[in-house]
């Protein structure tokens, strides 16, 4: 009959539980500081990080499969100050034009938005009614297009305004080829927003490159200094949509390269999307 081990004080003693796990623990506790530390490297290797070029959207089969987007408008007005709802209006035209012919080879069966609406208020929109100040919102749930025509009670600029509707068409091309999915591994944050808001930046410069190029360097002028004002509405546009520098900077990549692989934003540096 077997019986409980005998011992005596000759006998090699057994190590506690403290001391038998505290090895363990300490290794457990080197490898997490060293993934934390790591972590960005890590998630650029494997193809996490904003701007991997190995995540799906950096290498999505748009950019090898379409051509230059044809920016032209030819039924817009000579004078677009005149009636800025009819100008709006056919470039609305013009641009559902431009995509449906740019996305096709890539397979995409482009559809225009639901609504396009040229509104007075934010509380006129689809959606983003609380969000901070905007001049255009893209609602993709419903799809429709905003853009807000007036600014204080007073007529925002129309080529201004012309920009912003490309901006937010382009938000909507986004949506139809799958650039604005956020599923997978992808890290969904402030880094991931300038590449989307920056590349839709370059989009639209691509789109409206030969409808009034000398207003589109004007406005390419004025934005690369627009964000970066000393307030806290500024602050916040930069930390979502890159500085003034930054979208002055696709928006030239967009007018010279006129394509959607000119404007792939997530395959850029952090520092060309800051």
């Amino acid at each position: 009959m077997s019986g409980p081990r005998d011992w005596s004080p000759q006998s090699a003693s057994r190590p506690g539980v403290i001391r038998r796990t505290l090895p363990v623990l300490l290794v457990f506790g080197l490898l997490l500081g060293a993934l934390f530390y790591l972590r960005d490297d890590l998630r650029e290797l494997l193809g996490t990080a904003p701007g991997s070029p190995r995540t799906a959207v950096a290498a999505h089969l748009v950019y090898e499969k379409t051509g230059p987007v044809d920016g032209r408008c030819p039924g817009l007005p000579e004078d677009l100050d005149a009636d800025q709802e009819a100008t709006l209006t056919t470039l609305a035209g013009c641009l559902d034009r431009m995509w449906r012919a740019t996305l096709k080879p890539a397979g995409v069966d482009y559809e225009p938005p639901e609504e396009t609406r040229l509104i007075a208020t934010p509380e006129e929109a689809a959606c983003g009614i609380d969000d901070f100040d905007w001049a255009g919102i893209y609602c993709e749930r419903e799809r429709i297009v905003n853009v807000l025509t007036e600014d204080g009670g007073e007529r925002r600029d129309t080529f201004g305004m012309m920009f912003t509707l490309a901006h937010e068409y382009a938000h909507h091309v986004q949506q139809l080829t799958g650039i604005a999915d956020r599923e997978g591994s992808e890290v969904f944050d402030e880094a991931w927003s300038r590449r989307f808001e920056l590349q839709a930046d370059c989009l639209a410069a691509a789109s409206l490159r030969t409808v009034r190029p000398y207003l589109l360097n004007e406005l390419r002028r004025g934005a690369a200094a627009g964000r970066d004002e000393a307030d806290a509405g500024a602050d916040a546009a930069r930390r979502s949509h890159g500085s003034g520098a930054s979208g002055a900077r696709w928006m030239l990549r967009g007018q010279k390269k006129g394509t959607i692989a000119g404007c792939n934003t997530w395959k850029a540096p952090a520092d060309e999307v800051s």
